[in-house]
């Protein structure tokens, strides 16, 4: 029987016998509802007991508690002796306890009776300071959820075989992970959000499988965490599967040399760890000698908000890292290293980055094998790219297969729109590539003002199509724009450059003019001279914006000449 009311503010008028004659009934549930007294009567069928608000202290006489496999009681009025007194049955067949939001209840007592228990959650109890150290002992126990206890300084030892879930998360006192006491094999995740975790003791390591942690904190909420040091990384290194740690938001010196007493223990060998994200953690300069040794695996990196000057050469030690993200790194001045197999860089807002910098993450080596994506503050066009201009769309032609091509705008500015509720936002820069009259690529980012994206244009969504409308044996039209961008978002000016990824193109597949077209244009843009080509030479191409210009002012010095003869010619004429 589940017992829904929409009228949860309504107190319920009954005198507690509705239950009197319901001799088979197995589950009850309400979960809404404000009664005005208790029940005076339970079936002894009952099993399974979920009732939030519970509105007394006391059961009926009769209720046979004992046989109840699931028995929930959020946001009810016990006392810790009244679930003290409660738990002296012993439920042989309980498995699931739940005094969620009990905010009169300030000790978890012993659960030493309910031996078969799974699941035992008493989440946001304000009020809740203690836990009784049997907790720790269920062998049986697969889910502890005790999220958002405030004021929970300790949690006892614990040694729970059968543990999947450990939620510990917005416990804002507890400062100390609990001791492990034997290996927990099951616990693939653990979320620590708000929590203020100074120490990890070495028992850490017995969470085998551990593979996902989540340490995030707000840095204005710390409450006196001064940071996690470095001797308390070293457990983490001992938990093989481990790949995934979040640690968002830690203020003061986090990985300091400082070990507050703690043994210290050799750096040598590093984690597994594959994702590890510090947004907003306050890192200086130090982190990168002290702490990224610890993470060498490392294959996504996000250092995003943070107050490093300089990223060392020992950055390029990190062979795995494929994504680093420095965005809103506004200090950052330098970066004297580039991992060998980057492929995703941001450094959005980066406005400190020194110019060698920018041109050093831009240099055609980093580019020519493609699939990258790197976003760069207040940067140019790279000289190497064959192609540039400020008007969409942009036409080229191929055959055979889509050829590997980068693309880079460039973000002179970017307008912002306010909303009807004051929000100001910018808009995406969407780039598309129709192929054919068809869209078979699209590109979205979200791009700040000054600043340049270079990018694959292939590592992002291919419609399935894309053989379909592609001619055989013949030339396609391809163009790249930005739909909407030109009227739309008219105060930001982008300029957009193209350039042919030689390693895997062939360069007699590919024209920037209509090959079906025999016009001057065409034969100066695809000279009969290899060693003369734009796409070709050893030496840096002009542009095609410069030969443009320059075809351009043949052309009015013609026009010009040709005006002046005919004057000319007029005149004589006249006379």
């Amino acid at each position: 029987m589940n017992f829904y009311s929409s009228f949860e503010e309504v107190e319920i008028q009954w005198d507690g016998d509705a239950f009197k004659k319901m001799k088979n009934l197995k589950t009850l549930i309400i979960r809404s509802g404000h009664f005005s007294k208790g029940p005076k009567h339970f079936p002894k069928s009952l099993r399974v007991l979920e009732w939030w608000r519970y509105p007394s202290h006391y059961f009926p006489y009769d209720f046979q508690m004992e046989k109840l496999a699931i028995f929930n009681l959020p946001d009810c009025g016990f006392t810790s002796r009244e679930l003290a007194a409660m738990l002296k049955k012993k439920f042989v067949n309980l498995t699931s306890l739940n005094f969620d939001s009990c905010q009169h209840l300030t000790q978890i007592p012993d659960v030493s009776c309910v031996p078969h228990l799974q699941k035992l959650s008493f989440k946001d109890c304000d009020n809740l300071y203690a836990i009784h150290p049997s907790v720790g002992f269920l062998e049986k126990l697969r889910i502890l959820d005790a999220e958002g206890c405030s004021r929970l300084k300790n949690f006892p030892p614990i040694k729970l075989t059968s543990l999947e879930q450990l939620k510990l998360g917005y416990c804002h006192s507890l400062e100390n992970f609990p001791e492990i006491l034997g290996k927990m094999e099951n616990i693939t995740e653990l979320h620590l959000e708000q929590t203020p975790v100074k120490k990890f003791t070495l028992s850490f390591r017995n969470l085998t499988r551990l593979r996902t942690l989540f340490l995030c904190f707000p840095r204005n909420q710390t409450n006196g965490c001064t940071g996690i040091f470095l001797s308390n990384i070293c457990p983490m290194r001992e938990s093989p599967e481990l790949i995934n740690v979040i640690g968002v938001g830690w203020e003061g010196c986090l990985f300091r040399k400082e070990d507050e007493g703690a043994e210290n223990v050799s750096l040598t060998t590093s984690s597994n760890v594959q994702f590890l994200d510090l947004r907003n953690c306050n890192l200086s300069d130090d982190f990168f000698r002290i702490a990224l040794p610890c993470f060498a695996n490392v294959m996504r990196l996000n250092l995003s908000r943070n107050n490093f000057t300089v990223i060392p050469e020992c950055i390029k030690e990190c062979r795995f890292l494929t994504m680093l993200d420095l965005n809103y790194c506004e200090r950052l001045r330098e970066i004297r290293g580039i991992p060998p197999n980057l492929k995703y860089f941001y450094a959005k807002e980066c406005l400190s980055l020194t110019s060698s910098c920018r041109s050093m993450l831009l240099s055609q080596e980093l580019h020519e094998a493609g699939g990258t994506y790197f976003l760069l503050p207040r940067a140019r066009i790279p000289e190497w790219f064959e192609f540039q201009t400020s008007e969409f769309p942009i036409s080229f032609w191929f055959r055979n297969k889509f050829p590997a091509i980068a693309i880079c705008h460039v973000i002179e500015r970017v307008a912002e729109f306010s909303s009807s509720r004051g929000w100001t936002y910018r808009p995406d820069i969407r780039t598309k590539v129709i192929i054919n009259g068809n869209a078979n690529l699209f590109y979205s980012m979200d791009l700040g003002s000054d600043c340049s994206v270079l990018f694959d244009p292939r590592d992002d969504k291919v419609t399935d199509n894309l053989d379909e409308a592609l001619l055989e044996n013949e030339w396609n039209h391809a163009e790249v724009t930005c739909p909407g961008f030109t009227f739309t978002f008219a105060p930001t000016f982008i300029k957009t450059g193209l350039h042919v990824l030689k390693q895997e193109s062939n360069m007699e597949d590919i024209r920037f003019s209509d090959p079906c077209r025999k016009t001057k244009l065409e034969n100066h843009f695809n000279s009969s001279k290899p060693e003369n080509q734009r796409w070709v030479g050893n030496d840096v191409a002009k542009t095609q914006v410069v030969q443009q210009q320059q075809l351009m002012g043949s052309f009015l010095s013609r026009m010009w000449h040709w005006a002046l003869v005919f004057l000319i010619s007029c005149r004589r004429n006249n006379q």
